[in-house]
């Protein structure tokens, strides 16, 4: 675990006698708390208080789907998110529509550093293609798999949330067929064993044999809430987005870790974007756990209308989208191989980093990244950066704020569905979405 020395910590009484007297933190104090946080920011060395912003780490956090769904969406404003994320260009989207970002490799970060001791959330969305049927599916190879879950079965004892009978009966005596003689002895072993030893350098380390490192940053999943959990941190839940192929073996092992350590719940679900009103489609697995409540993640009972892609980019009816260019017609069906078009009077097909070439039929006109972001949920004029190309990989890649929102709502226990309703009916401009018993109190 991470300590400060004696002079940070005296940088920290510092900065805590001003703040006790209502008086403002001098700007040279604030620049050495920064130094000593970095990379994170200096005011989280001081201890978290009850009436401040929760603090929450968003990990691959992209151009800002999870923020915009907290913020924009659900108009919650009480918690204190910084993200991180290796891609320069998401962070400069995420920092021009005002998201919090640290440019890095969540992988070298330490979820014991001092700063991080004040945190309460966790949300994460690791890279989808080592799972996608978009990508090549590494992620799918059981020798992936495996190395995988091996890792992650470590973070518990790395972490120390290893019951101490377990350790017993389990290590001590393998081949024992009646009770443990230390348990009849000591009764049933409260507590857990010691922490291994194992830093978090070195549970990454198990890693090392994948074929695609980008299936690693599923240990991320469990390794930052557990690392901070036993750094004293009052972290309190965690929300993970991933492709829909995930197998349900990683999701079971992250589980069986949160259980060990006493997390109270973790729940996943299979949702579909378009059932949230969204007008593209976009399947992805979303888990919650959460360490002193119930929360049981589920797709909506009742899907919300239907949006087209037509009605979101406000076209007329009957348009139709070309996703791959002039193909072979198959003789027997006289189409297109390939299933290159589809109609604009549905919603969208997932969008990719490939949708920058998708063009209108009729006319050739092709999506702007603008566009794009609308179809995932992203109000219009989202500040979009970076290359034509990189833009759309942004909106391919990103979690839709609808789905976010919906999703934090559950985890917080807000009514989602006005929220989400009136966020819609402005973004793509129409009323028959919108019904006057959902209409939010002004």
């Amino acid at each position: 675990m991470s300590e400060l020395t004696a002079a940070q910590e005296s940088v920290v009484v510092t900065a805590l006698s001003y703040k006790h007297t209502e008086a403002p933190i001098p700007a040279h104090v604030m620049a050495e708390l920064d130094e000593i946080a970095a990379p994170w920011p200096g005011r989280w060395l001081l201890p978290w208080e009850d009436d401040e912003p929760e603090r929450v780490i968003e990990l691959c956090a992209g151009p800002g789907g999870w923020g915009e769904g907290l913020k924009t969406v659900l108009g919650m404003t009480r918690f204190d998110v910084v993200g991180v994320d290796i891609n320069e260009d998401a962070c400069a989207t995420a920092r021009a529509a005002g998201h919090a970002r640290i440019c890095a490799d969540a992988t070298k970060l330490d979820p014991e550093h001092p700063a991080l001791r004040g945190t309460r959330g966790v949300l994460i969305s690791p890279p989808c293609p080592s799972f996608s049927t978009a990508g090549k599916r590494a992620g799918l190879l059981q020798a992936n798999i495996d190395n995988l879950r091996d890792a992650i079965a470590a973070v518990g004892e790395a972490a120390g949330f290893i019951r101490l009978d377990e350790v017993c009966c389990d290590e001590l005596f393998p081949d024992l067929e009646d009770d443990c003689p230390l348990c009849a002895d000591l009764g049933y072993h409260e507590g857990y064993a010691p922490r291994s030893g194992q830093s978090w350098a070195e549970v990454r380390a198990m890693l090392e044999g994948l074929t695609d490192p980008r299936i690693g940053l599923m240990l991320e999943v469990v390794l930052w809430p557990l690392g901070l959990q036993a750094a004293g941190a009052p972290i309190q839940w965690m929300a993970m987005e991933q492709s829909s192929n995930l197998p349900e073996d990683v999701l079971e092992e992250l589980s069986i870790e949160f259980g060990g350590a006493d997390w109270f719940r973790t729940s996943w679900a299979v949702l579909e974007a378009a059932d949230l009103g969204v007008a593209s489609r976009r399947k992805r697995v979303f888990m919650l756990a959460s360490r002193h409540k119930w929360v049981d993640i589920t797709p909506p009972a009742e899907t919300l209308p239907v949006t087209t892609m037509a009605e979101a980019l406000g076209w007329e009816e009957g348009e139709r989208i070309n996703t791959r260019g002039q193909r072979p017609v198959d003789p027997a069906t006289g189409r297109a191989k390939g299933g290159n078009c589809y109609s604009a009077d549905k919603p969208s097909w997932c969008l990719t980093g490939k949708t920058r070439t998708w063009v209108r039929e009729r006319d050739g006109l092709r999506l702007t990244p603008s566009e794009a972001g609308t179809l995932v949920s992203f109000r219009a004029a989202y500040p979009w950066q970076g290359s034509r190309s990189s833009q759309f990989q942004q909106a391919g890649d990103v979690v839709c704020p609808a789905v976010a929102a919906y999703v934090l709502a559950v985890l917080h226990g807000i009514d989602w569905e006005p929220r989400v309703r009136d966020y819609l009916t402005g973004l793509y401009h129409y009323d028959d979405l919108w019904a006057d018993e959902y209409r939010l109190a002004v």
